[in-house]
């Protein structure tokens, strides 16, 4: 039996998986300073109670998120607003 890296030479996959590799690592050496801040401008509102989260007010981004601070629904129970 083949080992699944003998597998993936005979296929010639183990390029693509090596290529892929490198892409990943020139992606976080091309990201952006981490001290240069994005301005949080975002607002969304849970569908369920209403809360307003305000990136500039609360000082961090959506993303950052894990549930509705009043009725704890996850933050897909949000929707961004204008």
């Amino acid at each position: 039996m083949d080992t699944i890296l003998e597998q993936l030479r005979k296929t010639n996959m183990s390029h693509h998986i090596f290529e892929e590799d490198k892409g990943s690592k020139k992606d976080t050496a091309s990201s952006p300073n981490p001290e240069e801040k994005v301005p949080l401008k975002g607002r969304y509102r849970c569908r369920v109670c209403g809360y307003i989260f305000d990136e500039a007010e609360e000082g961090r981004p959506f993303s950052t998120l894990t549930e509705c601070p009043l009725c704890h629904v996850s933050p897909g129970g949000f929707q961004q607003i204008r």
